[in-house]
């Protein structure tokens, strides 16, 4: 009976083993060097279809060549672009056709210089240390981007950075407030841990009307919206809306209030334009509301901030009325002051200004202070600024008459409750200057009646 030792029997397995390889290398260079590239074989965008080897590399040489004197590569960091040296990158001519498959899309394989993009990262981002795994891996990233061959490359070096930069707060916020309500502090609790996502819209309104809050004011909801839009305002964030009120309140900063009505449907909105995620985390402690926005540090430093400040006097509408008795005057509504704040925003490196930047211009108008004086026989003369002519009214108690005190620019008429007939009166013009501007201006007045008859000021 015929019987292979073992030793017969590996170099059997051996020799087969070779000439399989053989055969095969002999068949791919046979392939790469006698017979042509099937049909739609590209390497990058370039077709190499129908070519044997040598034609096809002639071919590549000379589309390289041109990809060479086309190449735009952008690098992205968050809030910063600039553009990577073409001659830290090159093309294998050889390896991509070696790599290529026939009748296949194939990659361009090109290689980008360690050290040159070390050199463009520290110049560009002189406030990050990237460590050599670091470089690598945004160099293979680049490598990877490049195997289309399509220009320009736009290369978000965040996305191969993975955990080399921590996060930090970017922006920040704080308003004052001695007590909050149940459905405030809800609110604060689920704003809290919020993940603002890349390219990524947010809407206030949809956050504050969800269960898990439960009812809110306009005044609340506006307060937490000024509270995040303030913080929004040291980021790249982009508005997307933004209102304000006709009134502003004492707890919110000027010129940056973010108004919220759920009636007329005013929400605050923002996008973040960058390719990494932000998380929103608040708190109410120590009769503060904090919010701050924490993620991979921005390029930039973006400081708002109100560069003028205008206020306008209110004006003191007095009525008169035989209900008031002598010696009294009733205080029927407060007068506050008109408030125009202009915003503007300072992009800074290094403490340095490179830009700046208008936000907003909020204009209040002033409230004005109505105020309710006994009729007496001295307040019955009213001037007609239709004719100018002197109207002297019945004082058997169904006449009154009005004194308005200049006040504000606006040239709006002052309007009371109850109205049925009027006379205009003309007033005087003047303006002062404080710290910020003061404006005072008076407008013409009509007289109406109460509901006994009796004439009152009105608008």
């Amino acid at each position: 009976m015929f019987q292979l030792n073992k030793k017969t029997l590996t170099i059997g397995i051996s020799s087969i083993v070779v000439l399989i390889f053989m055969s095969s290398v002999a068949l791919a260079s046979d392939f790469r060097f006698g017979k042509q590239f099937e049909n739609h074989t590209y390497v990058g965008p370039f077709n190499i279809s129908d070519k044997k080897n040598e034609q096809a590399k002639s071919k590549l040489v000379s589309d390289f060549s041109e990809l060479q004197s086309k190449l735009e590569v952008n690098l992205i960091y968050q809030d910063i672009q600039f553009s990577l040296p073409p001659e830290t990158i090159s093309f294998n001519i050889d390896m991509s056709l070696a790599n290529a498959n026939s009748g296949e899309d194939n990659p361009i394989i090109a290689s980008v210089s360690h050290d040159g993009l070390k050199t463009v990262l520290s110049q560009e981002l002189p406030s990050i240390q990237f460590s050599e795994d670091a470089v690598k891996s945004v160099a293979a990233g680049v490598e990877k981007e490049l195997q289309t061959g399509i220009m320009p490359r736009n290369v978000h070096i965040t996305d191969y950075l993975a955990n080399e930069i921590p996060n930090e707060v970017v922006a920040s916020a704080e308003y004052n407030i001695d007590m909050i309500s149940p459905a405030l502090s809800k609110a604060i609790n689920a704003l809290n841990g919020v993940i603002i996502q890349p390219y990524a819209s947010f809407s206030m309104m949809e956050l504050l009307t969800s269960e898990e809050v439960g009812p809110l004011t306009d005044e609340e909801m506006t307060l937490l919206s000024s509270i995040l839009y303030t913080a929004v305002l040291q980021t790249n964030f982009e508005i997307d809306e933004r209102n304000i009120s006709a009134s502003l309140s004492s707890n919110i900063q000027q010129g940056f209030e973010a108004a919220m009505n759920q009636t007329l449907g005013l929400d605050f909105q923002f996008t973040n334009p960058n390719k990494t995620e932000f998380t929103m985390h608040t708190a109410w402690s120590a009769g503060a509301i904090r919010l701050s926005i924490e993620g991979m540090p921005l390029y930039y430093k973006y400081e708002p901030s109100t560069t003028n400040i205008e206020t306008y006097k209110p004006r003191i509408v007095r009525q008169y009325s035989s209900f008031v008795d002598d010696g009294q005057v009733t205080v029927s509504q407060d007068g506050k002051e008109g408030i125009e704040a202009i915003v503007k925003r300072t992009l800074s490196i290094d403490g340095q200004i490179v830009d700046t930047e208008d936000i907003s211009e909020d204009f209040y108008a002033p409230i004005n202070r109505i105020e309710i004086h006994p009729l007496s026989k001295g307040n019955t003369s009213v001037t007609d600024s239709t004719d100018s002519e002197n109207t002297t009214l019945p004082q058997n108690g169904e006449a009154a008459a009005a004194d308005v005190e200049p006040g504000n620019i606006n040239s709006e008429e002052i309007e009371s409750s109850d109205s049925n007939n009027s006379n205009n009166i003309n007033g005087s013009q003047n303006s002062d200057t404080e710290d910020g501007t003061v404006h005072e201006e008076s407008t013409e007045e009509e007289i109406n009646y109460d509901k006994s008859g009796l004439p009152i000021s009105g608008k």
